[in-house]
């Protein structure tokens, strides 16, 4: 009995080994998009392309390519989407052409040379405009819908009023409103749940924690890092994501360190501009159709300054918004088939026949 249970022990052993290894072997390859066998006109891309002088990474598919452009404008800045596509947005492919980019300094187009002087909210808006012309000559699409998450709603509210000629929509999930009113709205929400069942050494990072010190990125970042322990994070566990990054198939080990190099880098480099800008002096008329998407435990965008900035601007073409009950700073991974059918049916509401 004792031989036959130490040879089952060495055969999985082998097994898990051998199932490690493969697994590093397909990550040392070079990214790939798997090919879409459905639909009437499938695209399925994962290209380089140069935008604002130098190389970054656009993903685009969908099950046909004549359906709406997709744009979806990712978070951190530097917390690339493109790694988790698989697993949030393939459902989407059926009735948009969905386009992850990796914007300078996030996954694929954080380079070893990245510099990060570079990283300036212009700069960002002048290659996003860049990204769309580039898009609306690729699929012959004269007008795209900007999905903008977290920082991407920093970016992307202001593309499209900027330039509203090329959009067709405005989706924000997560809205990013004002930074020092969201610092002091996430501070007076999360007190009183460190204060009830907080850990000690939150508890004590609660005595000294004033919206003035937390204007500071060290402070900013510390308390963004805590959030999910009280339910107003992306709520997402760790295994969760690691497993969702590990499997994606348009990136090797090279880009999921990249990826992760970029997501730590944050919004540093860029922090005086990034803590400075206010969504309700910069935007006050949203030209285009409007869905916000807001999760009610969000701590790190809250939904009540969405929702004032959504009272507050005007939208001849119509706006929405929609208030996930049980997600926090990402619907999209704690409540997917809600957050795919708000899109569907934004799209069939404002542009349906």
């Amino acid at each position: 009995m004792r031989r036959v249970l130490m040879l089952t022990v060495r055969t999985v052993c082998a097994l898990l080994l051998l199932g490690i290894a493969l697994i590093i072997t397909w990550k040392a390859l070079p990214g790939s998009t798997p090919a879409i066998r459905a639909g009437p006109a499938p695209i399925a891309v994962l290209q380089p392309v140069e935008i604002g002088g130098m190389t970054q990474w656009l993903l685009i598919r969908g099950q046909d390519r004549t359906a709406p452009v997709l744009l979806w404008l990712h978070g951190g800045p530097g917390a690339a989407q493109m790694p988790l596509a698989h697993a949030t947005t393939r459902a989407l492919e059926s009735d948009f052409v969905v386009v992850h980019w990796d914007q300078r300094g996030a996954g694929k187009s954080n380079l070893r040379d990245f510099d990060e002087a570079t990283m300036t909210i212009e700069r960002f808006l002048q290659e996003a405009q860049e990204v769309t012309r580039h898009l609306q000559e690729r699929l012959g699409t004269e007008q795209i819908i900007v999905l903008g998450h977290s920082w991407g709603t920093m970016l992307g509210a202001r593309l499209v009023a900027r330039w509203p000629e090329d959009y067709a929509a405005y989706i924000g999930v997560g809205q990013q409103v004002n930074t020092k009113r969201g610092i002091e709205v996430t501070l007076k929400r999360l007190a009183p749940l460190i204060q009830a069942d907080g850990r000690a050494e939150h508890r004590r990072w609660l005595d000294n924690a004033t919206p003035e010190a937390l204007m500071e990125h060290a402070a900013y970042v510390e308390m963004m890092q805590m959030l999910d322990d009280y339910g107003g994070g992306m709520n997402v566990p760790v295994r969760r994501l690691a497993l969702m990054l590990i499997r994606a198939p348009e990136c090797s080990l090279v880009d999921l360190r990249r990826w992760l190099d970029g997501a730590n880098r944050g919004s540093g480099p860029m922090w005086p501009d990034y803590r400075s800008r206010d969504l309700f002096n910069e935007v006050s008329v949203m030209p285009v159709p409007m869905l916000l998407i807001s999760g009610a435990r969000d701590l790190n965008t809250p939904v009540e300054l969405a929702a004032e900035w959504f009272d507050q601007v005007l939208a001849p073409r119509g706006k929405r918004h929609l208030i996930f009950e049980d997600s926090g700073h990402a619907p999209f991974l704690t409540e997917p088939e809600r957050f795919d059918e708000a899109l569907r049916r934004f799209m069939d509401t404002e542009f349906g026949d």
